[in-house]
């Protein structure tokens, strides 16, 4: 783990990353930064200690709060939905039956989805010439199985839209992840993600662990090796007290 000045973190690992932003938030005395970087080498690796205390702080929380922590899965999902993956046949197939679902009637129903779902901007971005939206999805597996064909791909014409100038108006709300761009180099490929804001305790590892596994999902569709998760956060807070962050982090203390 390292932390490169005040606002810089190369990890090896997806719960290492994790865990070295709260320290770099922790000794911060607003429990806030902007434009933290965070390079993740190998984002599918993870330490499950690590995780379990994420997961204590969630319900810490939650035990003393009105407003409900999603749990680390719950907050995966939004952005690669594991489950329904495993039920498919490749991006094609997911994507469709994702947006079967995504409706008033299904995923859309339930109230932290109102506004929508990361993957559902995924496979079904509101564009004016797309009914029902666009497969993003799909047209990123397709552009890197056409480029993987040639003798030289192009290493960076994969992007993936989340936020929507027309449909997001709330300043405060959904989404807080605004980008993604995937970059092919020596047959790995790689993800940056761009977030607005990211809250450490509430959302993060959850966020990490669906960008990790989004990017795994797209590399083995066109059979090359997953790379580096680089995430850019506009703004990054640590929720809670230090009280809080002193019981679940620092037990013995």
């Amino acid at each position: 783990m390292t932390i490169i000045g005040d606002r810089y973190i190369v990890a090896a690992n997806l719960s290492e990353a994790w865990l070295d932003a709260v320290t770099l938030l922790r000794s911060t005395p607003s429990r806030k930064a902007v434009h933290v970087l965070l390079r993740i080498l190998n984002p599918l690796g993870e330490n499950l200690a690590i995780r379990s205390k994420a997961a204590e702080l969630i319900d810490e929380w939650n035990e003393t709060h009105e407003s409900e922590m999603p749990a680390i899965e719950t907050t995966r999902n939004t952005i690669f939905p594991a489950a329904f993956a495993n039920r498919t046949n490749g991006p094609e197939a997911l994507a469709r039956y994702y947006r079967e679902r995504y409706s008033r009637a299904g995923l859309l129903g339930f109230p932290s989805n109102e506004r929508g779902t990361y993957f559902g901007r995924i496979v079904a971005y509101p564009r004016a010439d797309a009914p029902g939206g666009a497969d993003q999805l799909s047209e990123v597996v397709r552009k890197l199985k056409q480029e993987l064909a040639v003798r030289a791909p192009k290493s960076s014409r994969y992007e993936i839209n989340i936020y929507s100038e027309r449909l997001d108006h709330s300043p405060m709300s959904f989404p807080c992840l605004a980008h993604l761009s995937l970059h092919l180099h020596a047959r790995r490929l790689h993800m940056q993600a761009i977030y607005r804001n990211e809250a450490l305790i509430g959302r993060a590892y959850g966020n990490f662990l669906g960008l990790a596994q989004l990017l795994a999902y797209i590399a083995r569709a066109v059979k090359v090796e997953p790379g580096e998760l680089l995430i850019t956060a506009g703004h990054m807070e640590l929720e809670g007290t230090a009280g809080l962050h002193s019981r679940v982090l620092e037990p013995n203390k």
